[in-house]
């Protein structure tokens, strides 16, 4: 389906990761690309991650990677199919580019010490992070160099082995930090210098890392780039492509019995306003703050919204009012040159001129070939036909009650008739500001047993009726299904950025899925906040790999 009702996730603990190890590899084994997300339990001074020297930054966040530790991580692997285009979709046309998701949530006990810092444990309180579960059932690593005597077949750093084996592409929000803390805490040791560092990643992951904030934020130039703002507006845009017949994705997923006691569901349905294609109403008490950034200081205690939802509609509603005012602006210029042509009309038949002169010189007025007035109709039209990004460039200064004045009485009139069709919105976690704050969370979300439903409802759509109170942190906020964002934007990005062939060519196992999609301009590339460039990751003629690394890819066959 272009639009789903909830996500299954796996939840994998001590008790359950060996029982699950099988399925996990297997679906690295078969995906063309794996989105990652880990849980951190702190990140250190952040003046530190926004210092102007790269080379500073990483010595920064390497002793924080050193000293701190990863309590959970989510791993989302997408494999692409041939789109379903049943009667269900009520798409306009085409087919869709499909995928089979599986996504699991990894609870990690660190056996070292670690730290914890007092901002990330109260982050972690406030989204019910499970700590007797994490200390009870987390599943246990070491950290830095392999271990000689170390004669696990089944542990988090033989699971990060087999990513860098399988050779796919690796997916990212933000991802520098989730790689320096996965190289420390699954891996090796990080490198003394960040050139090292860079060479290490070129090595390990030669099917590519792709960052989807630095997509939002450089290549889709999106108004915001935190990754819950990012899933959203790409789940929104992707069930109205399908209605408008525009490239865009579906995604189906793994059955589970019924009596499964370790699959969740996390609920992600579209409002009904979506759906139904309903313009959209001003919301009221939007938080600036984290509209922007992902982030608000006062958290729990913010009297304004910080659902998604709210915060899309409320841009979008501005959107249709600045088109509006653009068109009447427009008809009111037509109307002064009309009046000014009638004139000159009479004037020239006072005077002998021709009147197809004077029509003529109307239409260049307008810029129009011969039917000014339609062809203006047209542009009116066609203004926003892309118009979700346009907000970035073309910021408005008049409030929302100037905005509101000039909606027109009919569209009022249908947004009252369907104020009841409009979804509270479901989803409103915290994630990644331009220095991902949390990185540390889990689930508040009760677990529903049952196999999985695409399609709650009928047809995906949030059936809860407004409600004047709108929870703070709708949902819940955890690795895995931070994961599944990840993911799912990177394949609405494919879908929109990337060359999509016809569905009949898919790319087979083992096949390059950035060559495939002519990715290669977004391949390589990480967000660097504060920057207004990426950080390439690329081989260096004038600095080498660590030798660390070197080893540990000689035992994995890799050199």
């Amino acid at each position: 389906m272009a639009w789903f009702s909830s996500v299954p996730i796996v939840d994998v603990h001590r008790d359950n990761f060996e029982s699950i190890w099988p399925s996990i590899i297997v679906a690295i084994r078969n995906s063309s690309f794996v989105a990652l997300d880990a849980e951190l339990s702190g990140l250190g001074p952040r003046k530190n991650l926004m210092l102007r020297s790269f080379d500073e930054r990483y010595q920064a966040l390497r002793e924080v990677a050193k000293s701190h530790s990863i309590l959970s991580l989510g791993l989302s692997c997408f494999k692409v199919v041939k789109g379903d285009n049943d009667a269900d979709d009520l798409c306009a046309a085409g087919k869709p580019l499909g995928f089979q998701v599986q996504t699991y949530n990894i609870t990690l006990l660190c056996n070292e010490d670690y730290v914890v810092e007092p901002v990330a444990l109260r982050f972690l309180v406030e989204h019910a992070f499970d700590f007797n579960k994490q200390y009870s059932q987390g599943v246990s690593y070491y950290r830095g160099v392999d271990k000689v005597d170390d004669k696990d077949t089944c542990s988090p750093r033989i699971l990060f082995s087999e990513l860098i084996v399988s050779n796919v592409p690796i997916i990212l929000h933000n991802g520098l930090i989730d790689l320096a803390f996965l190289y420390q805490n699954l891996y090796s040791n990080l490198p003394p210098k960040a050139s090292q560092f860079i060479c290490d990643m070129c090595e390990m992951f030669t099917g590519g890392v792709l960052d989807t904030k630095y997509v939002a934020d450089f290549e889709v130039r999106m108004v915001a780039s935190y990754l819950e703002y990012v899933f959203r507006s790409c789940q929104r845009n992707n069930a109205r492509f399908c209605h408008e017949g525009k490239p865009y994705i579906t995604v189906e997923f793994q059955s589970f019995p019924k009596d499964s006691p370790f699959v969740e569901y996390h609920n992600c349905a579209l409002p009904k306003s979506i759906i139904n294609g309903i313009p959209p109403k001003a919301p009221e008490n939007v938080c600036e703050q984290y509209a922007a950034h992902g982030h608000c200081v006062k958290g729990m205690q913010c009297p304004k919204s910080h659902v998604a939802d709210d915060i899309l509609d409320e841009e979008e509603f501005k959107l249709v009012a600045r088109k509006k005012r653009r068109n009447q602006k427009k008809r009111e210029r037509r109307r002064k040159r009309s009046h000014q042509g009638g004139d000159d009309r009479q004037q020239g038949s006072q005077s002998g001129e021709p009147e197809t002169k004077i029509r003529c010189q109307d239409n260049m007025e307008d810029g129009c070939h011969g039917d000014g007035e339609e062809r203006n109709g047209e542009d009116e039209d066609d203004d926003f036909e892309d118009g979700e990004q346009d907000i970035s460039t073309d910021v408005d200064d008049r409030t929302d009650k100037e905005m509101s004045d000039t909606v027109s009485q009919d569209d009022v009139s249908v947004g009252e008739q369907n104020k009841e069709a409009n979804s509270s919105g479901q989803i409103a976690q915290t994630h990644d500001s331009d220095v991902d704050m949390s990185k540390s969370a889990d689930s508040s979300e009760s677990k529903v047993l049952g196999s999985v439903v695409d399609n709650v409802n009928g047809s995906g759509i949030n059936s809860a009726g407004d409600s004047p109170l709108k929870p703070k942190y709708a949902g819940c906020h955890r690795a895995g299904f931070d994961a599944f964002m990840t993911g799912f934007a990177m394949a609405t990005f494919v879908s929109q950025q990337g060359r999509v062939p016809s569905t009949a060519d898919i790319p087979s196992i083992g096949a390059s899925f950035v060559e495939f999609y002519a990715l290669e301009e977004l391949v390589n590339k990480l967000y660097l906040g504060g920057k207004d460039v990426p950080l390439q990751i690329t081989k260096s003629h004038f600095s080498k790999p660590s030798a660390s690394h070197r080893e540990k890819m000689k035992r994995l066959g890799k050199l």
